[in-house]
This record gives C-alpha cells, sequence and structure tokens, in this order.
C-alpha cells in the first residue's frame, strides 16, 4: 500500500496542496500470477467537497485493463466534528505477462489543478504447480471460494482461552457482497465469548499451495473448554452472496452462467475436534482461583482506618487476558471482630481488544464489630499462565488497619455471647384450667384443615404452571411486566445506541401486546397507539391522554434513532427513565 501526502503529489505550476488534502493509490496485490485479476485503488479525501474529474492510468506493460472505466463511489463521514469527503475510482487490470511491471503516475484534476501520484510496482508470476511424487497421491486442488475454523490453540489446558476465527478465502475473481451466519454456534463443552466488537482485519493477499487468495476474517470468538478429553468444535455456516468478475468453472457455478451475475451459496467449515488436559496441580502451597492466562492479581483496603460499626472493603482486581468469566473468587483468613457480608463481583471488560481480556474484581464487605489494630494475613495466589505452560506465583502482602470508637457517639453497642435473664416481678394469680372438649381445641381443627389448605394450594399452582406452559397468550400476559423490566436493565448495560432504543421499543410494544393479548409483530407506532387507546376507552378505564403522547413519541424515536443524531448518554437514561414511568403508568390500566 502507499499513500501519498502533499509531499508526494506534484503541480506544474509548483503551488503547495492543501493540508487536508489527501491522495492514495493502492494495488489489492503486489505479487500475483499470470492470468489473475487485481484491483487498483485511486482515492481523494478531503474535509470538505471537491471537483474531482476522472483520473488519467495509462495502461502498463505485463498487464492491462479489464475496463478502462472505473467503478467510482463518493462517501461522507463526520467523525468527533470533522468531515471527510472521500473519492475513489477502482479498476479491474488482469496480469498477461511474468516479470515485474511499473504502474505509471497516475493524473487526476482536483478544482482545476493537476496532480500526479507516484508509480507503483507489481510483480507477475508463473502459476506454480505443485510437484508429483510416485506413490504419493497428488494433493486435492482447493475451491474457488471455501470457509475455514482457525484455532490459536489445537491442545490446551481445561480453562485456557483458545482464538477462534471464522476465516473466507476466496480467488480475486469473486467478489462477496453481503453474508450471514445461516445457522446458531452450539459450541457443547466450551465457555463462549463474542469478540466482534474488536476490529476485524481487513481483506489481505495470501497463498496457499501456489494459488493467490483474498483473506478476510468474518467473525472471532474466544473458547474456553470446561471439561477434559476430546472435545468437537461443530461446524460454523453462513449464507453468502457473491458475484463473479469473469468467467471461471468452480463447484457452485456452470458454463452457461453469465457475466457479473449475482447468486447466494451455503459455506461451512469443518468440525474440529481437540484434545483438552487436566491442568497440572499447584507447585506449593496457595489457592487456585481457577484462572487460566496473563494476569496480575492485586489486593488493597478501600480504608485503613474505620470507626466501630462502620464497612470497610478488601478489594481484588485481576486483570489481564484470560478466561476473565470464569475465575473464582479468592477466599481469605479475616481476623474475629469483623462481621462478612456478600461480597460484590464486577467484570470491565475490554470488548474493543482482540481477545478476551479487561478487569475482574471482587469486594468483600465487613463490618467492625471490635476496636483494635487488625492483620490480615497474606496470601498466595497461582495463575497458570497458558503461554509458558507454568503457574506464576502471586503474593498479595498482609493487610494492616485500625478500627476506633467514635467519640462522639452517645451509645455504645457491646457485643456479647452471654445469656443475661431479667426475674419478672409482680404478683401471681393462680387459675384452675378448664378442660375443654376435644372439638374445642384449636389445634384438632388446625391439623384437619392444614393438610386440606396444602393440597387446594398445590392444586392451584400446578394449574397454574400448566397453563404458562401450555398457553403462549396467557404466558406473555402473566409475564410482561418482568421481561419488560429485563429488557430494560439490558438497556442500562448496552454501549451502542441502536442496541439501547431496541430494547426500549421492545420493552413497551412488546407489554402493551401482551397485555392486551395480541400478537407481537405487525404493529406500526401509529397503530399500536390507536389499538391501546380502543382498549382502555372500552375498559372504562380513565386514563391521562398526556401519558399516550409521552408513549408515541418516545416510540416514534426508538423506531427512527438511525436518521437521528446520536443522543448522549444522559440522553438514554432519561429515555430508560421515561420508559419506565410509562410501564408503571400502564400498570395501572392494562
Amino acid at each position: 500500500m502507499v499513500w501519498l501526502t502533499g509531499a508526494a503529489l506534484w503541480m506544474p505550476d509548483g503551488e503547495a496542496v492543501a493540508s487536508d488534502l489527501r491522495v492514495n493509490a493502492t494495488v489489492s496485490t503486489g505479487n500475483i500470477t499470470v492470468g489473475e485479476r487485481f484491483t487498483l485503488d485511486f482515492t481523494v479525501t478531503s474535509r470538505e467537497p471537491r471537483n474531482v474529474s476522472r483520473p488519467v492510468v495509462q495502461e502498463p506493460e505485463g498487464v492491462r485493463f479489464v475496463s478502462t472505466i472505473p467503478r467510482s463511489t463518493t462517501s461522507y463521514s463526520l467523525v468527533n466534528g470533522v468531515s471527510r469527503m472521500t473519492y475513489r475510482f477502482t479498476y479491474t487490470l488482469v496480469a498477461v505477462d511474468t516479470g515485474a511491471y511499473q504502474i505509471p503516475e497516475i493524473f487526476v484534476n482536483i478544482d482545476g489543478r493537476e496532480y500526479a501520484s507516484n508509480p507503483l510496482t507489481v510483480v507477475v508470476r508463473e502459476q506454480e504447480e505443485d510437484p508429483v511424487t510416485p506413490g504419493i497421491p497428488a494433493r486435492p486442488e482447493r475451491p474457488e471460494l471455501f470457509l475455514e475454523l482457525e484455532l490459536s490453540e489445537n491442545r490446551p489446558v481445561r480453562g485456557q482461552q483458545i482464538i477462534a476465527e471464522i476465516v473466507l478465502y476466496f480467488r480475486s475473481t469473486i467478489d462477496v457482497s453481503t453474508y450471514h451466519v445461516a445457522r446458531s454456534w452450539q459450541t457443547e463443552g466450551f465457555w463462549r465469548e463474542d469478540l466482534n466488537q474488536s476490529q476485524v482485519r481487513r481483506p489481505e493477499s495470501v497463498v496457499m499451495d501456489g494459488t493467490s487468495y483474498r483473506r478476510v476474517v468474518l467473525g472471532r470468538y474466544a473458547l474456553f473448554p470446561t471439561r477434559s478429553g476430546e472435545l468437537t468444535i461443530p461446524s460454523f455456516a453462513i449464507r453468502a452472496t457473491i458475484r463473479q468478475t469473469g468467467r471461471f468453472r468452480d463447484d457452485y457455478s456452470s458454463f452457461f452462467d453469465g457475466f457479473g451475475r449475482q447468486r447466494q451459496i451455503d459455506l461451512e467449515t469443518p468440525a474440529k475436534t481437540i484434545t483438552t488436559a487436566n491442568p497440572p496441580p499447584a507447585p506449593g502451597t496457595g489457592q487456585l482461583i481457577s484462572a487460566f492466562g496473563q494476569f496480575s492479581v492485586k489486593r488493597t483496603l478501600s480504608d485503613h482506618r474505620v470507626k466501630l460499626g462502620e464497612a470497610i472493603d478488601v478489594i481484588t482486581e485481576i486483570s489481564g487476558s484470560g478466561n476473565l468469566g470464569l475465575i473464582t473468587r479468592p477466599v481469605y483468613d479475616y481476623p474475629d471482630g469483623f462481621d462478612t457480608h456478600r461480597p460484590r463481583e464486577t467484570v470491565d471488560r475490554d470488548k474493543e481488544a482482540p481477545r478476551m481480556s479487561g478487569v475482574k474484581q471482587f469486594r468483600d464487605v465487613l463490618i467492625a464489630r471490635n476496636a483494635g489494630r487488625f492483620t490480615i494475613p497474606e496470601t498466595i495466589i497461582w495463575v497458570y499462565d497458558d503461554s509458558r505452560r507454568r503457574y506464576v506465583r502471586h503474593l498479595l502482602p498482609a493487610l494492616s488497619l485500625e478500627v476506633v470508637r467514635d467519640p462522639n457517639d452517645q451509645v455504645t453497642l457491646a457485643w456479647s455471647d452471654d445469656l443475661r435473664l431479667t426475674p419478672v416481678r409482680g404478683s401471681v394469680n393462680w387459675t384452675k384450667e378448664k378442660k375443654k372438649a376435644l372439638h374445642q381445641r384449636w389445634w384438632i381443627w388446625t391439623t384437619a384443615l392444614v393438610p386440606l389448605i396444602l393440597l387446594f394450594s398445590g392444586w392451584r399452582i400446578r394449574r397454574y404452571r400448566q397453563k404458562l406452559a401450555t398457553d403462549e397468550i396467557f404466558y406473555r400476559y402473566e409475564q410482561a411486566a418482568r421481561q419488560a423490566e429485563e429488557k430494560l436493565n439490558q438497556a442500562e448495560l448496552q454501549a451502542s445506541v441502536k442496541t439501547v432504543y431496541s430494547l426500549i421499543y421492545r420493552a413497551l410494544s412488546d407489554y402493551i401486546t401482551a397485555r392486551m393479548k395480541q400478537p407481537g409483530a405487525g404493529f406500526t407506532e401509529k397503530k399500536l397507539i390507536q389499538s391501546l387507546e380502543n382498549k382502555l376507552s372500552q375498559s372504562g378505564s380513565r386514563y391521562d391522554r398526556e401519558m399516550l403522547v409521552r408513549l408515541e413519541v418516545l416510540l416514534t424515536k426508538c423506531a427512527t434513532i438511525r436518521y437521528a443524531p446520536d443522543p448522549d448518554d444522559r440522553d438514554m437514561a432519561r429515555d430508560i427513565a421515561g420508559a419506565r414511568k410509562l410501564l408503571a403508568e400502564l400498570r395501572n390500566h392494562l
């Protein structure tokens, strides 16, 4: 790839080039075989619109143009307040003779001034053939287009991170327009994390068995084996839309396919079997917290001096790359004089990283109930470093803290395990108990009625559960509030604007249709509001018209958010809160 800035351009009149103007000339590959096609891209980028004419490209020796008319596109982007215009011209060429050839400088007229790029060089070689050895069968020829599952490790230990990449290989005579996953990927025996939010690499040129291919990563996942032995990773299937840029014969086309015809094909990776071993035992005394990867472990206190009755946090942070979600909480020996409460656990994952990485934090909450100086003893944590195939020892030093009494407290609570009894003083009246008939004793009736009550309650619960399992409308009606609240809770954890507003829309629309016992699909925003208004009017419920207006405004915003400017975090939080308020109001009427 050749990047050409202002210094790489020249003009006949010798004037300087505008600082925001960039010209980029690239070829898809610089090492090709005879008969192979490749592309030449010429792009002009600027912060403001330009008058860009079609570039003038001379046909080089050794290669020829498939068409001298380029495929041209214009795009506009706005990132962090900075606008960018991109003009792209794409030429398709084919190699005809072996040798090293130079693509001459490309001339382009921008705003009435002429610029020229630096020349590019391509190397054309003969198509290689594998030698045939007597007695050894010839290697099967690879197809023009195929899908591969590539693993970073084939013999891991249980709990080790494996990076699985779904890679598409295709010849230069094929253009892949779109693709989608054909079926769900069930990785039994593995805990899986999606890494597709990380930056996926652009297509690159590779040579496999003497044949040039384009290689592009379609998906990236982190797999963690949860048991030892032989585990099978099933096939991953996609459906792709491809377009031929020339006539060729492959498994997906026939001789009569037309030039440039688009069609859909199904591709899948072969299933792979790997052998997983048990991790070795730790080399010494200490704790194993099921950590496999490259991690650092740190332990701190939220405060080193607290008052009697106050809380203090023991914070353990485990940061790095590996099986972050499977790490268990370390257990410490705390001195007497503290009450322990339910610990808190959080995971801050780096979603942009190409591997499963981030920080996992455990917070043990302690309540001081005795004054004095205390020490939390040192602890040894063992982490298995899968890159070096050995355990790494992490020593957590002892922590000291002081608990003091608050001099402003007027009442001091003293904790004691002694049982103190206080005598009851006063006069005592002795009465003779009268014997009651058997049917007048309360426990007789209680003994008789309790089984009947339990039997009736069990029958009601069983009937309710059966109806939930068999009646889909009743299930949606009963679970509408809980499912709507779950969607809003999910929305608070999302970073994508479209995902947040999609969850808000589904929470409101699914709740309304479920409580009205209507199907969940087929409603526009206006039709949904109209059906809700009719339902409320027929039921005689006294509702606030302003509530319907707010509901329609929020649903319309959720449906059209892709066309509106991205809101900030405060806007999204305000809309989530507004959706919760609307759900609370709707519960009073539906």
